[in-house]
Formats: C-alpha cells, structure tokens, sequence
C-alpha cells in the first residue's frame, strides 16, 4: 500500500511540473507575440 503512495505521489508532482511548465511556455509565447506586433508597428512606420 505505501508503494502505490509514492507511486501516485510521483506521478502527481511529475504532472503538476508538466502544467507549470507549458503555462510557462503559454506566457513567453504571449510575451514574445506582443513584441513582434510591436516590431512590425516600428518597421512600418519607420518605412512610410
């Protein structure tokens, strides 16, 4: 029984860091997403 414990215990922790890991991701995506917007909006009005 405290074998299936520790096993749940790890897959839990194991998939609660995936999570954290892909909002992470999610966020940077975001962040990086913004800042091309913004570059393209400096590209076009240092062109016109």
């Amino acid at each position: 029984m405290d074998i299936l414990f520790y096993l749940f215990l790890a897959y839990s922790i194991i998939w609660v860091l995936i999570f954290g890991y892909s909002l992470r991701l999610g966020k940077r995506q975001d962040k990086l997403q913004k800042e091309l917007e913004l570059l393209k909006e400096l590209i076009s009005s240092k062109s016109s």
